[in-house]
C-alpha cells in the first residue's frame, strides 16, 4: 500500500475505531433483544426502519466527521472563557471531598435537570424546526438517536457548559456525555419495557416512545432522558400503556439528509423574511 494511502488508513482507524467497536456491540445488543421480545416480527420491523437507519447513519458519520470536532473546540474555548472570567464555581474541594462517583452521579442528576428544561425548550415555537429533524423517524430504533440537526447538537453543548461551569470535574463531563449517550440508545430502541416500579423513577422505551408519538397530545411530554422524576415533578409525564400509536411529525421536514438539514434554515427563513420578498427562482 502507497505511503499515503496507510497514513490516511491511519488516519480513518483512528477517528472511526473508537466508534465502530462499541457501535457493533450496540447492534448486537439490541437486535438480540428484539428478536427475544418480538420473535420473528423483529426481522420485519427492521425491514420497515432500514431507508430511516440508512438517513441515521449518514447524520452519524457527518457528525464524526465534521460537526463533532467543531463542537469539541467550541467546548473548550467556551470552558476555558468560563475560567478565565470567573464564571466557574470553584468546587473542586466539594468534589474531592465527596468522591469520584458520587461526583459522577450528582454530574448524571444536575445534567438530566439541565437537560429537561433544554429538551422542553426544544420544543417552542423557534427551536422546533431543527428539533423536528430528531422526531421525523416514523420508525424508531436505537439508531433514531442519531439523527439531530447540527443545530440541535448546541443543545448538548450548553448541558455540558452548565456542568462546567458548576465546576464539575473533566471525568465527570465525560462521564455524562457517556452516560446520556448510552442512555439514549436505550430509550430509543424499540422494546416494549416501562421498567416496571423502576420506571417511576427511570425513563423508559415505552415512555420515550410516546415522546415520538406523532398525532398524539402526550408527544409534547416526557423530555427528561435519565429521571422520569423530572417529567412526573414538572407535570409532563405521559405513559397511559404500551405506544402502538406511529411516531414522526406532521410536518414535512424532507425525505433525505440534505433537505432535513435545510428544513429548519427554510422554515425560519419563511417566517423572518419581509413581506413580499421572495426567492429568486
Amino acid at each position: 500500500m502507497a505511503p499515503h494511502l496507510t497514513e490516511a488508513a491511519g488516519r480513518l482507524a483512528q477517528t472511526f475505531g473508537p466508534v465502530i467497536g462499541p457501535l457493533i456491540a450496540c447492534a448486537l445488543a439490541f437486535a438480540g433483544l428484539a428478536w427475544l421480545t418480538k420473535g420473528r416480527r423483529a426481522l420485519e420491523d427492521a425491514r420497515a426502519a432500514l431507508p430511516g437507519v440508512r438517513i441515521n447513519l449518514a447524520m452519524m458519520l457527518i457528525d464524526l466527521v465534521a460537526v463533532a470536532p467543531l463542537l469539541a473546540l467550541a467546548m473548550s474555548v467556551a470552558t476555558g472563557a468560563l475560567a478565565a472570567h470567573g464564571l466557574q464555581l470553584d468546587s473542586g474541594r466539594l468534589w474531592a471531598a465527596i468522591g469520584r462517583w458520587p461526583t459522577v452521579f450528582a454530574a448524571l442528576v444536575v445534567g438530566d435537570f439541565v437537560g429537561y428544561w433544554r429538551h422542553r425548550a426544544q420544543h417552542s415555537r423557534w427551536l422546533w424546526p431543527a428539533h423536528a429533524v430528531h422526531h421525523s423517524d416514523t420508525h424508531l430504533t436505537w439508531l433514531s438517536l442519531e439523527r439531530v440537526h447540527p443545530i440541535d447538537r448546541l443543545g448538548a453543548l450548553g448541558d455540558t457548559l452548565a456542568l462546567a461551569a458548576l465546576g464539575f470535574p473533566p471525568s465527570a463531563l465525560a462521564a455524562n456525555i457517556l452516560a446520556r449517550h448510552y442512555y439514549g440508545y436505550l430509550i430509543h430502541a424499540d422494546l416494549p419495557w416501562t421498567f416496571g416500579r423502576a420506571g417511576w423513577a427511570l425513563s423508559s422505551p415505552v415512555m420515550h416512545r410516546w415522546h415520538h408519538a406523532r398525532d398524539v397530545d402526550g408527544s409534547g411530554y416526557n423530555f427528561a432522558t435519565f429521571l422520569s422524576l423530572w417529567d412526573r415533578a414538572f407535570g409532563t409525564y405521559y405513559q397511559p400503556g404500551p405506544c402502538t400509536v406511529p411516531t414522526g411529525v406532521r410536518e414535512d421536514v424532507g425525505a433525505g439528509v440534505l433537505a432535513q438539514y435545510a428544513h429548519p434554515l427554510e422554515t425560519w427563513w419563511r417566517a423572518l423574511r419581509p413581506r413580499g420578498l421572495r426567492l429568486s427562482a
